[in-house]
């Protein structure tokens, strides 16, 4: 009797596309292009003589045939990536942590601390991948990511860091030409916003009795070092997280015009797949190790 094996690629391929229901966003998982992932999928639909998807412009919907397959083979494939893991660990290469973090968390955060991790745990290598973006999917050759958002990503565990106390701050000169000594002062002077936290100064707003601000004006920056680099420079106040602006603050470079912190639902968390801290003693220790130092 003939057997049938897929090639583990046409797995792949399925099983992202499953999950994502979008060939664009299975590529960007796999590191193949779109058109790759489409012809993996044809290539299964061919062997089984079956349609797997049901194509819908961009978007894909599962067939029963493929709700089916995904049942039986989503499981032994992740099975298969865990004995492989096992297997380099027991081959000594399992020090090897490979990690994606926002870039200012890593600057501010996580570097001046490594070295305590590092010296701690003998062996084990860092090494940084390109950060996820907002919608970016989880890769299946990342150990961890520290990811900026509301801690609910899909298909990962996500443990809270830091980052949900924000401070209201601007630079020394800035404070000098600008009357501000109360919330509403706020109001008739120029703002800068954060491309992930637009909604934080309507949560100020609303949480100091400020109602009659523009909330979303001013100009946006997509990642904290360059919104810092902008407060310093006095082009306006900003609300940033308490961490972040800490070493601004005792060096004088960022001062808080006023005491106004306000707390929020979102932050910075460590991102990873709940089965591989199991298989991953230095991924296990890494995350021991970040949780303690929070």
């Amino acid at each position: 009797m003939k057997h049938l094996y897929p090639n583990v690629t046409e797995l792949l391929s399925f099983t992202s596309s499953a999950k994502h229901l979008n060939f664009s966003r299975a590529a960007r998982e796999l590191g193949l292009t779109p058109s790759a992932v489409s012809r993996q999928i044809a290539s299964l639909e061919t062997s089984f003589g079956v349609q797997l998807f049901i194509r819908d412009g961009r978007n894909l919907v599962l067939t029963r045939a493929g709700s089916l397959y995904l049942a039986r083979v989503a499981n032994p494939l992740r099975d298969i990536g865990n004995a492989s893991l096992e297997l380099m660990s027991a081959g000594g290469q399992s020090d090897l942590l490979t990690i994606a973090s926002v870039p200012t968390f890593t600057t501010k955060w996580l570097i001046p601390r490594l070295p305590d991790f590092l010296s701690s745990t003998p062996g084990v290598t860092i090494s940084f991948s390109r950060h996820l973006a907002h919608g970016d999917p989880f890769p299946l050759d990342l150990d961890a990511a520290i990811r900026y958002g509301d801690g609910n990503w899909e298909g990962v565990q996500c443990d809270y860091i830091d980052g949900r106390t924000f401070l209201l701050v601007c630079a020394p000169d800035f404070q000098q030409t600008h009357t501000l000594r109360r919330p509403q002062d706020a109001v008739g002077v120029p703002r800068l916003l954060h491309g992930q936290a637009e909604r934080v100064w309507g949560q100020w707003a609303g949480f100091y009795g400020v109602y009659d601000m523009q909330v979303l004006a001013g100009p946006r920056f997509e990642q904290y070092a360059v919104l810092i680099q902008a407060a310093q420079a006095g082009l306006g106040l900003a609300l940033i997280p308490a961490f972040l602006v800490r070493d601004n603050l005792a060096a004088g470079t960022l001062v808080e015009p006023l005491t106004a912190p306000i707390d929020v639902d979102h932050g910075h968390y460590l991102c990873y797949f709940t089965e591989r801290i199991e298989t991953r003693p230095g991924l296990k220790r890494f995350r021991e190790w970040m949780l303690s130092r929070v």
